[in-house]
């Protein structure tokens, strides 16, 4: 019997969960919209066809910031709706506790928390890499001023990089400044080498190739030797490039660790693809206990009555949580907090003020 009860629930909070990810999406996409034709429209002439297209290609990861709120709209429904026909009085009569009805619910968001991070997160950084790569090719049509700032390091020298703008379509950064460096001791650096380059293009090689170079070993401008192209190594891709551009995109989950180890080995920062990877490894926690808080919301309030106070509770906790949790992000990301602690801290405090709040109403 209880397997039957389990099928029929699970059923129930998924059907509660896909209404809720339809709503939230179709306001998604409602707004989004709205702001690309005021936007996108007025400052880069895209017509409503392109802007539609460009808002389902960032839609994804518009709904991947979003899904918390998904699981715990998409609960509080499910569990309001079977405490409206008394289907859950039905089920604590027959002797079920909160937790043997509550478990196809958790099991459900915690699997959908894990193939959202495994399957659905790279379609949604895909997509929003494509609409970042319109975007910029756009602006880069447009004239739009960059300002683009690369380093690489090993443990003899380190290389800065700068440029003016980056032209996606021939590949290239214009107004381009090189400064090479030799490590000295731990901390400290020496002047190498400095390029000045009209143009770098990225081969795949492994070098840049720089055209119209003012090329500087003593560190004065005017003491330069001229070369009309110069090649020098490097280990810069083109996603380091496109990167630092697109300030949204962020790698897929399953190339976070290798980004992430390829990054640290070449000197770059990793802080924002380490939060990335945490927040992703958290997600299931996150929905697990968003279930738990809609849980306990639902049954609560629905015992006192009031549709009202359910949705106006639930929504504040939601809200409360991603406030709270996007704090805490964004402190991890500034390197102001360990990363760890900041990914994991609001997920664990909410799946356990859940689970106590609900043991509350459960025992008394």
């Amino acid at each position: 019997m209880f397997s039957l009860i389990n099928r029929y629930i699970a059923r129930r909070v998924l059907w509660g969960i896909f209404i809720a990810f339809m709503v939230v999406t179709g306001i998604i996409l409602l707004i989004d919209f709205v702001e690309g034709t005021r936007n996108l429209g007025q400052d880069l002439g895209f017509n409503s066809f392109q802007i539609m297209q460009l808002t389902l290609l960032k839609v994804p990861s518009l709904i991947e910031q979003t899904i918390p709120f998904v699981v715990l709209f998409g609960v509080m429904g499910t569990l309001y709706g079977l405490n409206r026909r008394s289907e859950l009085i039905v089920l604590r009569a027959t002797g079920l506790s909160v937790w043997r009805f509550l478990t196809p619910a958790i099991f459900l968001s915690f699997l959908i928390g894990v193939v959202w991070a495994v399957c659905f997160n790279p379609i949604a950084s895909h997509s929003l890499g494509l609409y970042e790569k319109t975007l910029n090719a756009s602006e880069s049509n447009n004239n739009a001023a960059q300002d683009i700032w690369l380093r690489e390091a090993s443990e003899r020298d380190t290389t800065l990089i700068r440029a003016d703008r980056y032209n996606p379509v021939q590949r290239r950064l214009m107004g381009v400044t090189i400064i090479q460096s030799d490590i000295i001791g731990d901390t400290g650096a020496e002047f190498k080498t400095r390029f000045d380059a009209e143009s770098a293009e990225l081969k795949a090689a492994g070098h840049w190739q720089l055209y119209n170079v003012k090329e500087n070993t003593n560190d004065v401008l005017a003491d330069y030797v001229s070369h009309e192209t110069l090649s020098i190594p490097t280990n810069i891709r083109l996603e380091d490039i496109t990167s630092q551009i697109d300030s949204q995109y962020v790698p897929p989950f399953w190339s976070l660790p290798q980004e992430i180890t390829r990054a640290r080995r070449s000197g770059f920062a990793t802080t924002r693809l380490e939060m990335q990877w945490h927040k992703l490894l958290a997600l299931p926690l996150s929905l697990v206990a968003m279930t738990i808080i809609a849980s306990a919301v639902s049954i609560h309030l629905a015992r006192e009555g009031g549709t009202l106070r359910l949705l106006i509770t639930g929504t504040a906790i939601g809200f409360g949580v991603y406030f709270a949790n996007s704090i805490f992000n964004a402190f991890g990301q500034s390197a102001a907090l360990p990363i760890i602690f900041a990914a994991w801290l609001i997920p664990i405090m909410t799946f356990f003020l859940g689970v106590s709040y609900l043991a509350k109403i459960e025992d008394g």
